[in-house]
């Protein structure tokens, strides 16, 4: 059991650096291309997808059983619609590249635990 979660720990970690990395790549290209604003709505929108796959990773970590995981997918998807909706209508970010970059790390979380 401990050898599992430890390789789980290993996962999550990797799958937050890949999303990390894609994150920086589409926050530098809107950053050149469009400017400060643009380039602080993106890295906000990749940040809410690392934060969201943090928590399921810790979640998965420490689930008790499916319900505990259905709870966590069910809060999972509460959160990512409050933080985009706080950073584009409360914090008032640009919603393109908040919503590309949000979009390209869960893309890259996909394709990186459809690697494994």
């Amino acid at each position: 059991m401990i050898f599992a979660a430890e390789q789980l720990r290993k996962g999550v970690r990797r799958v937050l650096l890949f999303q990390a990395l894609l994150t920086l790549l589409v926050v530098a290209g809107f950053g050149i291309a469009r400017g400060r604003y643009d380039f602080l709505s993106a890295l906000y929108g990749g940040a809410v997808a690392m934060l969201l796959s943090g928590w399921l990773g810790r979640g998965v970590l420490r689930s008790t059983g499916l319900g505990s995981l259905f709870a966590n997918a069910i809060t999972r998807y509460g959160a990512a619609m409050l933080f985009l909706g706080l950073g584009m209508g409360v914090i008032r970010l640009a919603p393109l590249p908040l919503i590309v970059a949000f979009a390209v790390a869960q893309f890259g979380f996909l394709a990186e635990m459809r690697s494994r």
